[in-house]
This record gives C-alpha cells, sequence and structure tokens, in this order.
C-alpha cells in the first residue's frame, strides 16, 4: 500500500505512476478516475463501480492501493486537491450565483421525478399503520422537517434520528408499517443498516436519496431521487437540503389532494391548534 501523506495534492499523478501495478480489475477503476477525476467527486462508490465496469470491492483494493482506507477518503482528497479558490469578485454577486445554483437543483430534481411513483409512495403513506422518517446528520433535519409537515394530515407519523434507535425501532417495524429513509448519499454507514433492518423486519422501505444505485437503495420497496452536486468538502449542502425539501413538498400535496376534504380538515384544525401560539 502507497502512503498517501507522501503525494498530497498529487494523486492522479500518483495514480499514473503505480497504474503498471494495477490488478486488472483495479485498472478499470484507474481509467474512468483519470478521465472523470472532476466528476467522481460527485459519485458514489457504486456509482464509479458500476461505471468501471468492476465490484464494489476492486473500487475499495483500488483505493487501499493508492494509500486510502476506502473511497470516501479518497474522494475526499481528490476533491481537495482539486478545489479552486471561489471566482466570486464581489459580495452582491453572491445571491444571484446561490438563487441559479439553487433554481438548477430544483429543476433538475423535479426532472427526475415520476408521477407513477409519487401515486404508489402516496398510496403506501394511506395504508401503513406507522410512517417512520429515518435519517442521520443533516437529513436527521430534513427527516424532522418532514415529520413536522405530515403530522398536520393526520397521518400516523414519527421520526427517529439517533442511530442506535433508529436500529431498535427498524427492528420493531412490521410488514404494515413504513419506513422512509431519507440521505442524500445513500452510503452513510448507520442509514444503510437502518434501511437493511427495516427491510428485514418486512416493512415497506422508501429510500429519498440522491444516489439511485447507493447501498441504501439495495434495500427499498421504492426510491424518491433528489438532486445533489454535493463534494465532499461542503457536506451538508443547503442546495442538498433544498432538493429534499422539493420532494417532500410535492408528495404532501399530491397526499394532501388525495385525502380530498379530510386532508384539509386536518391542516385547519392543527393551524388552529397552533395559531394561540403566534402574537
Amino acid at each position: 500500500m502507497m502512503k498517501n501523506e507522501n503525494h498530497s495534492g498529487n494523486i492522479i499523478a500518483l495514480i499514473r505512476s503505480i497504474y503498471p501495478s494495477l490488478t486488472k480489475a483495479e485498472k478499470k477503476v484507474a481509467d474512468v478516475v483519470l478521465v472523470e477525476e472532476k466528476n467522481i467527486i460527485y459519485n458514489s462508490l457504486t456509482d464509479l463501480a458500476e461505471k468501471s465496469n468492476v465490484g464494489d470491492t476492486s473500487v475499495l483494493r483500488f483505493c487501499r492501493h493508492i494509500g486510502y482506507k476506502g473511497f470516501q477518503e479518497f474522494k475526499l482528497a481528490l476533491a481537495q486537491e482539486l478545489e479552486t479558490p471561489s471566482e466570486v469578485d464581489s459580495s452582491d454577486r453572491v445571491p444571484l450565483q446561490i438563487m441559479k445554483k439553487n433554481i438548477q437543483t430544483l429543476e433538475e430534481t423535479t426532472s427526475l421525478m415520476n408521477e407513477n411513483v409519487l401515486n404508489e409512495v402516496v398510496e403506501l403513506f394511506l395504508s401503513a399503520s406507522k410512517i417512520v422518517f429515518f435519517g442521520v446528520g443533516s437529513s436527521g433535519l430534513t427527516a424532522e422537517f418532514a415529520n413536522f409537515r405530515f403530522a398536520r394530515t393526520g397521518l400516523p407519523v414519527e421520526v427517529i434520528t439517533d442511530s442506535h434507535l433508529g436500529m431498535i425501532r427498524a427492528t420493531l417495524l412490521t410488514e404494515n408499517d413504513l419506513a422512509v429513509i431519507i440521505s442524500v448519499s445513500g452510503s452513510t454507514v448507520d442509514i444503510v443498516e437502518i434501511a437493511k433492518r427495516a427491510n428485514e423486519s418486512s416493512a415497506k422501505v422508501i429510500c429519498m436519496t440522491s444516489h439511485i444505485k447507493s447501498p441504501a437503495t439495495r434495500y427499498a420497496d421504492i426510491v424518491l431521487l433528489s438532486a445533489s452536486r454535493e463534494t465532499p468538502t461542503e457536506g451538508s449542502a443547503f442546495s442538498s437540503a433544498i432538493s429534499q425539501l422539493h420532494v417532500l413538498d410535492v408528495l404532501f400535496i399530491e397526499l394532501l389532494n388525495k385525502l380530498g376534504d379530510k386532508g384539509i380538515e386536518m391542516i385547519r384544525l392543527t393551524a388552529k391548534a397552533t395559531s394561540r401560539k403566534l402574537y
């Protein structure tokens, strides 16, 4: 194994220098990295494996061969190497640039939506005995917001953002329950384990992520995609949260339309209950 600390800032050169010593499968991974180095930082391990036409373990071996413990560590180092200073000249340009980025994220997320899939998700929400939103880290905040929003419909929702409690709760789910897994990467160890456990409990599993072939989606009955161009150095980007909330907002309105007068009455009642908290 190479020592990556001796090659800081020169990962691509390192890959080229040790290319002859790589295995056949590792060379396939290296070929993709060398051609798509600027895109790799947005990919999941499974994305890179598929592009390279190899298994996930071959990608991990490649990363270890060049001195990294795993794909995430390699991707973070590559992102840091590729980072360039901000091109913003003055502060008055920042709002416009951020707005354009967020609009693009919303447009991409909307293009990924499928009406049939949304309808199927709505039916699962309506038929579930319990609906549990799972999320950790920044996606845990999205899960909290989802719980707060969907609780107004009168549906039996709850939220779990602690990874240990998540495992316990997922274990106790039944075939009548629905687990909604929220994760931008779909590759966080804790959330993947929770998705796996929910699947093993025979609950229906919905995974909301930006990577359709991430580890968490392997245990999902339905995948809801949200766009994200989040690099490893900007984890918890607001644009990723915005895309997640956009999907949830669309789902909420679709669900409300399906509930009809009953849904409207629930919204009215909950609004009245909380209005006394306002001046």
